[in-house]
């Protein structure tokens, strides 16, 4: 009796605490976190550990408020159709997990949250239990009109977790309706519209982070800017601040903030950027890119509302831009998958050297960026690189001695080689293509058989255009090539021995049909005059003079 009169008394103290503080004018700040420390410390004797109020926005369950010992520091995590919390909130009824009960906070007959009690599983006899969830569930019960007054009347604290459910919200909107890769894009625009509607930002953009190749992609961006497809290198102080923290990074003045780099505030003060703040966006531990906030017309100084509202949307969107940026990839390699296909098709079908130059001149642009193809094959003798530039008027071929060309090291090795700048080189190959300022180049060898026969090389006048992932591609093309060119010779040599053999029959038949000297030398002077395409043909004789001896007795 005692012990029931108790609890009585301790829900009724609660209960009034809980108006006082709730409808209190003006309205108490961080009355509802005092409320659930409260619970805490009354129903430890039940096992109670920590106390949550959490509310579902479309896939994601944010904490409103809580004390105690909660597992989880994150206050936003994605819930799926078997997420107890979901279920308590949609059935309206108490759900249960090996450590935490959950209680519905209903007006009427809508569920808009739910209490979170996590307890020890020492204390889980049923009737204290019994007696845990009959507390919690009166309080539930008068929590809904004190949670609806606690998120009408926002302090600061609270304020800041409206705007955060606010853009969940929005974001939740967008996202709902876009399921597959193929609208990730489509996402992460909208996305971007709404972050700037409720975060009043001028500008939302979203680059996605390619660490091979040292550089960001912005992929969506509102308002349009034209910055679509804007490359960002990833080694400037800023983007290296964001790959070391990954944490965000705040510049309110980007004429005057130290971390930028000389080139870095070029490129942003050439963009109309005052301020910017940069939010990773990483998935499984992996910082795949960044959300920027930026600031157009004047200079902004970023609050930590609004870098936690962004933060939380941001942690949603890595997943979408990840997805986006697969889907991108493999629409990519699908992309050179037919291009290499109908390039095999084309270069398989002639044996014509110059015509398959042409083909690898007309297809490998199709494939990777390139200002000049080249072509290097090796003399007969193996003392000369002949080096064939694939232009528009036809190759251009010039020949160096092997032993002082620079693209002998890819020719002796067999290894593949990517350089970043060759203007400095005084290799003379280099040096002709240095003339066309052409500085980046990626070559590998040419294989045919086992033996090394040659260099494939395309060149780019953007200094570190080329990365160690553009060698797969490149070897590809390259393998294609050998076989054609190695096939085009064998044709060659096949046709060259059959118009020798057949030369030869021709001169047989037409010498067993002379019975004279002088109507043989001439039949076969005309044979070879017309395989030779000659104009005039002449037969010169000698007579070999020879001494006789005349002995002696």
């Amino acid at each position: 009796m005692n012990h029931s009169k108790a609890v009585l008394d301790d829900l009724l103290a609660l209960s009034m605490q809980l108006n006082r503080q709730a409808f209190a004018q003006p309205p108490v700040e961080g009355w509802l976190n005092s409320f659930l420390a409260v619970i805490c410390e009354r129903f430890a004797v039940y096992g109670v550990l920590g106390v949550q109020i959490s509310q579902i926005v479309g896939n994601i369950a944010m904490r409103v408020a809580g004390a105690g010992q909660i597992p989880t520091e994150n206050a936003t995590q994605p819930v799926d159709d078997s997420s107890p919390l979901l279920l308590a909130i949609r059935r309206r009824q108490i759900a249960t997990t090996p450590n935490a009960r959950i209680y519905p906070i209903t007006i009427g007959s809508d569920a808009i949250g739910a209490i979170v009690a996590y307890h020890t599983p020492t204390h889980g006899a049923p009737s204290t239990l019994e007696t845990l969830d009959a507390l919690l569930t009166t309080l539930a019960n008068q929590l809904g009109p004190a949670l609806l007054q606690h998120l009408k009347k926002p302090g600061p604290q609270t304020g800041r977790l409206l705007r955060q459910i606010d853009v969940m919200r929005s974001l939740y909107e967008v996202t709902r309706d876009f399921t597959s890769a193929t609208e990730s894009h489509e996402v992460l625009d909208r996305a971007a519209r709404s972050l700037v509607e409720t975060l009043r930002i001028d500008h939302i953009g979203i680059v996605v982070f390619d660490q091979d190749e040292n550089a960001g992609t912005v992929i969506a961006e509102f308002p349009d800017h034209g910055m679509i497809g804007l490359r960002i290198p990833l080694d400037t102080p800023l983007e290296e601040h964001l790959l070391k923290t990954k944490a965000p990074v705040v510049v309110n003045n980007v004429d005057a903030d130290p971390m930028l780099g000389d080139s870095e505030r070029a490129l942003l003060q050439q963009l109309g950027i005052k301020s910017i703040a940069l939010l990773p966006m990483i998935v499984k531990g992996r910082l795949i890119g960044s959300l920027g906030l930026d600031s157009f017309y004047d200079y902004h100084t970023f609050t930590t509302d609004e870098i936690e509202a962004a933060a939380a949307v941001t942690s949603q969107l890595a997943i979408t831009a990840h997805n986006a940026q697969l889907y991108e990839e493999i629409k990519r390699h699908a992309t050179q998958l037919e291009h290499i296909t109908a390039l095999s098709r084309r270069i398989t079908s002639t044996f014509d050297r110059m015509h398959i130059f042409q083909i690898i001149r007309e297809e490998t642009p199709k494939l990777i960026a390139a200002d000049l193809i080249s072509v290097a094959l090796i003399s007969p003798n193996g003392e000369t690189l002949n080096i064939y530039l694939l232009v528009d008027s036809g190759p251009l071929l010039a020949s160096f001695p092997l032993e002082r060309a620079a693209l002998r090291f890819v020719f002796n090795t067999g290894e593949p080689l990517v350089l970043d700048d060759i203007s400095g080189s005084d290799e003379p190959d280099y040096r002709l293509f240095a003339s066309s300022r052409l500085r980046a180049i990626a070559s590998v060898p040419l294989i045919a058989g086992g033996k090394t026969t040659g260099v494939f090389s395309v060149l780019h006048r953007e200094a570190g255009r080329y990365m160690s992932v553009d060698i797969a591609v490149l070897e590809q093309i390259g393998y294609q090539l050998a076989i054609a060119l190695e096939n085009a010779r064998l044709y060659m040599q096949t046709a060259q021995r059959a118009e020798t053999e057949r030369l030869m029959n021709r001169l047989s038949g037409a010498l067993q049909g002379q019975s004279d000297l002088q109507g043989m030398l001439l039949n076969t002077l005309q044979e070879i005059a017309e395989a030779l395409s000659a104009r005039r043909a002449r037969v010169r004789l000698e007579v070999n003079k020879r001494s006789s001896y005349t002995g002696s007795d």
